[in-house]
């Protein structure tokens, strides 16, 4: 039977991380176990999330507010937790005001978010 959507919200690798662990968690209390479709996501999430969920958050709070980025943008940087100005170059592309920040920015804003994981 398919389940009514409640909610709709874009959200980061270590998001939904969070949400897969606490499901299973009550699965497992329950003696339940998850179908595989469910099991290659939490694979997934375990295998790409770079930061934890507090940290993630932080990190798309600071970019939304320093840079007025867009919030699929952060969410987007926060997923790749990039280390060099061209990760970033590649996401902000179609950004008509962030697309034109030189290396320098970029290489501050990576600054930034290495101190916010710090």
């Amino acid at each position: 039977m398919a389940k009514k959507v409640l909610e709709e919200a874009k959200i980061s690798i270590p998001e939904v991380k969070d949400i897969l662990t606490k499901v299973f968690e009550r699965m497992e209390r329950q003696d339940m176990k998850p179908d595989l479709f469910s099991e290659a996501a939490w694979e997934y999430v375990h295998n790409f999330s770079k930061m934890d969920l507090e940290t993630a958050r932080k990190i798309i709070d600071m970019l939304q507010k320093e840079y007025s980025m867009d919030e699929s943008q952060a969410i987007q940087i926060v997923n790749i937790d990039p280390n060099y100005p061209q990760e970033i170059r590649v996401i902000l592309q179609r950004d008509p005001t962030l697309r034109d920040l030189d290396d320098e920015a970029l290489t501050i804003m990576i600054q930034q978010i290495r101190d916010l994981e710090a």
